[in-house]
């Protein structure tokens, strides 16, 4: 709805002679209460989101055998969340289960490496799968090249 003028009330189009509200005259003279075509202002053609090149699944498959761990392959394929919760298993195992080791069995610094490795072994072969796999997706779920 426009609005007066004189007093910014909000009047319905048939009161173009008097404001209700304050009295004054002609109160939507010099306004223009038309809309706007919004598709004019937006090109999804020039959006950033849609120019972005696909993700590549050898460096994916390689940072995900050699950084792994850090979450670093995740991260490059627009998945944020799992690289926290990658990070978190990193820690869990080598801080929690290295510690455990470290304290009570091997008493030497093998403890914190054997769970280490163990993870790595495991991101080893996932590298492999992304090597591999032909219908693996990124974030945005588009496929990796």
């Amino acid at each position: 709805m426009p609005k007066c003028r004189y007093c910014h009330e909000s009047i319905s189009r048939l009161d173009k002679e008097i404001c209700p509200f304050c009295g004054g005259k002609k109160p939507l003279e010099g306004i223009d209460d038309s809309t706007i075509d919004i598709t004019k202002v937006f090109n999804p053609v020039e959006l950033k989101d849609n120019n972005l090149k696909p993700r590549s699944k050898k460096v994916a498959g390689i940072l995900a055998m050699l950084l792994g761990v850090f979450g670093i392959d995740e991260i490059y394929i627009s998945r944020p969340k799992r690289a926290l919760i990658a990070i978190a298993i990193t820690l869990l195992a080598i801080g929690g289960l290295g510690t455990i080791l470290f304290c009570f069995a091997l008493k030497n610094v093998f403890g914190f490496l054997i769970p280490y490795f163990v993870i790595e072994i495991y991101y080893i072969f996932k590298g492999i799968y992304m090597l591999t796999s032909p219908t693996l997706k990124d974030g945005r779920g588009e496929f990796l090249k």
